[in-house]
């Protein structure tokens, strides 16, 4: 009798404790959303690129970053977000990294564009030599139509991935840059990860087909690399190695939204 006591004092002691962790968390939740301004989300806008083979640098003057929402009435309307305006070197953010390009409070809905307004300050650097660009389009708008994580009701969260190796060309004797950015969300892409050996066959560049898109990786000096964004469920990986090894294609690569799929080491071969 008195071991059921103790075992029933036990039960009601790990189910008190159980409760108290839940009501901790709610509430924690509750506080977090009560710091928001009523009828008001937060958005975070994270930066990654797909990288160059070209540059070695490619330096972005964002000034401006604004969101287009459609709140639940149907009304629409455009909101500037906090940023550290400035000049970004865009190759820093690839394989993987990224980094918080600007946040805000937009009214509770669905967010349909994003708009980016660049200064004047654009440049590359190519074999060290620093080159300006000539500017084609001032303004970039991004069609998200509700593309973005929900963290929570109430706090939301997109990637741009600038695409660095496409957006810059030499014309009539000068450097343009045209701007191209997409966009993803965790939950509707996956990302392919992997390491390619042995060393000796770096530097090497990838290309992952997926569907129409085309996306590269160059992996790092350990060979690992990380391709983000990948929004078909099967993909085709090409990898351009150096030093005499042969080129490889991997078909038919499977990818979860929302996951990760790791390839592990890939060994080449010449």
């Amino acid at each position: 009798m008195k071991n059921k006591k103790t075992l029933l004092l036990l039960s009601l002691l790990f189910l008190t404790m159980i409760l108290v962790i839940i009501s901790c968390k709610k509430d924690g939740s509750a506080e977090a959303n009560s710091a928001l301004p009523p009828g008001k989300s937060e958005l975070k806008i994270m930066m990654t690129d797909d990288p160059s083979v070209i540059f070695d640098s490619i330096f972005l003057d964002i000034q401006r970053v604004e969101v287009k929402v459609e709140d639940s009435t149907g009304r629409e309307r455009w909101d500037t977000l906090t940023i550290r305006a400035g000049v970004y070197n865009i190759l820093r953010f690839r394989n993987g990294l990224d980094t918080l390009l600007a946040v805000g409070y937009i009214p509770n809905g669905e967010v349909e564009k994003i708009r980016i307004t660049l200064g004047t300050r654009n440049s590359v650097v190519l074999n060290g030599a620093i080159i300006p660009l000539t500017n084609i389009d001032k303004v970039i708008t991004i069609d998200v139509h509700g593309d973005v994580d929900h963290l929570d009701p109430r706090h939301l969260r997109i990637w741009l991935d600038f695409d660095g190796h496409g957006s810059i060309r030499f014309h009539n004797g000068r450097w343009e840059l045209k701007l191209k950015i997409g966009h993803f969300s965790h939950g509707k892409s996956g990302e392919l990860e992997g390491e390619i050996r042995p060393s000796g066959a770096l530097p090497a560049t990838l290309m992952v087909i997926a569907g129409a898109d085309t996306l590269r990786a160059i992996p790092d000096n350990d060979g690992e690399f990380k391709i983000r964004g990948i929004k078909t469920n099967t993909v085709t990986l090409i990898i351009k190695p150096s030093n005499g090894y042969k080129d490889s294609v991997i078909n038919n690569i499977p990818i979860r939204h929302g996951d990760d799929t790791d390839l592990g080491k890939i060994v080449l071969h010449k």
